[in-house]
């Protein structure tokens, strides 16, 4: 598929799929669970979870979008033209997930990479 193809599609998928609460706001910290909380935002995260988009680069196999780098430059640039909140956010998109693509073994991946895709799981990290 090329880019421009790419792009319209996603722009088209983007315009249709992200509800207006999930555009033009910033997430901080102490605010996130508030705005991820809702019936909006699960909607929001489940329709790109379909597609693997929570995780665009991650492996199609274990949930994720499985795109390119300059695809994934599209997504952004489509997401930011409509100023779309990302569909997730934490520690299992951030660093945990990112650690068992590069280090954990296949059964690990299996296991937990398309449950951080789907937001089913939610990770922390302790000190």
């Amino acid at each position: 598929m090329s880019l421009d193809t790419f792009r319209s599609e996603a722009r088209e998928f983007l315009e249709a799929n992200c509800p207006q609460s999930m555009r033009g706001r910033v997430v901080h910290f102490e605010d996130a669970h508030e705005i991820y909380s809702t019936d909006d935002a699960h909607l929001w995260r489940d329709r790109m979870a379909a597609r693997g988009w929570t995780a665009p680069t991650w492996p199609k196999e274990l949930g994720g979008g499985g795109l390119s780098y300059d695809e994934n430059k599209v997504l952004a640039e489509e997401m930011t033209a409509i100023k779309a909140m990302p569909p997730e956010t934490g520690m299992g998109l951030a660093m945990i997930g990112p650690t068992l693509l590069e280090y954990g073994t296949e059964e690990q991946k299996k296991r937990h990479i398309p449950k951080i895709v789907s937001g089913e799981v939610t990770w922390c990290q302790g000190y």
